[in-house]
């Protein structure tokens, strides 16, 4: 039996506490994407090629993951090949293959869970989600109101991007229609990282359940004219430090609030 408890055990056992709060199944679900798993293969990987151990039921396919290796030695009863994969990585194999996902099965855990093909497609839909880009005209910046956990949030799950973040800032702005938003504001990135630094917010957006405002995304030259002004009155986001307040041609980019129904947990 396996006694260590993990962050997954402790956001399963919470999201089970509380049936009908979505929050804590997206913590759980978010917690999913972002932790080192070890696939269960029935042979040594060949040619580049990872057979998965299945279980099958009458409904679906399971592919069996787990959250550290002694709990796969536990369910395995000895040494077995494995691939290791962040959840996040996982993920898209098993959409392709309309595969689920039987996480620390059998091992008296609470994180024990059989996630179907269809719970799969949601999760996959999610990280995938495409950001829409808007066309309207920025008319008003002005300070931001977007609570610390999000800011916070956004400052853990965006780390890995640092190197290709030099500055980003918060704001709050008006458009033209009269449309208010919160505007994240990225500075001097490279146009090829544009489409998943958008991506990586929409997912910190839809796993936060953020609903007070819409938040967009704005990339915007060194050397823009509206760069001063944002940089007076935004709160920097600093990917490598703790966050902290500072009062110190565009077109939103994305528009990024399009939550969807978390699948219960079984």
């Amino acid at each position: 039996m396996t006694e260590n408890i993990t962050k997954l055990d402790e956001l399963k056992e919470l999201a089970d506490g509380t049936d009908n709060d979505d929050k804590s199944r997206f913590l759980f679900y978010e917690a999913l994407l972002d932790t080192e798993l070890y696939l269960l293969l029935e042979k040594e990987i060949e040619g580049g090629i990872a057979c998965p151990n299945l279980v099958e039921t009458p409904e679906d396919k399971y592919a069996l993951v787990f959250d550290t290796i002694s709990r796969l030695v536990d369910f395995t009863g000895n040494s077995s090949p494995y691939l290791a994969l962040t959840g996040r990585m996982v993920l898209p194999m098993l959409k392709e293959q309309n595969l689920g996902l039987g996480l620390n099965l059998n091992l008296a855990v609470s994180s024990e869970i059989l996630l179907s093909s269809n719970d799969i497609d949601w999760l996959q839909n999610i990280v995938e989600q495409s950001p829409k880009r808007l066309s309207d005209k920025i008319t008003k910046f002005s300070k931001p109101s977007i609570p610390f956990v999000v800011r916070n949030s956004l400052n853990n799950k965006l780390s890995y991007l640092s190197k290709f973040v030099p500055e980003a800032w918060i704001v709050e702005v008006i458009y033209k229609s009269g449309y208010k938003s919160q505007l994240i504001v990225f500075v001097d990135i490279n146009q090829k990282m544009h489409a998943v630094i958008a991506r990586a917010v929409n997912e910190v957006v839809n796993f936060t359940l953020y609903d007070e405002k819409p938040i967009d995304v704005i990339f915007l030259n060194v050397d823009s004219p509206n760069l001063k002004k944002i940089r007076k009155i935004g709160i920097s986001l600093n990917f490598e430090k703790d966050l902290e307040e500072k009062n110190a041609s565009f077109e939103p980019a994305v528009d990024l609030k399009e939550n969807l129904k978390p699948p219960r947990l079984k």
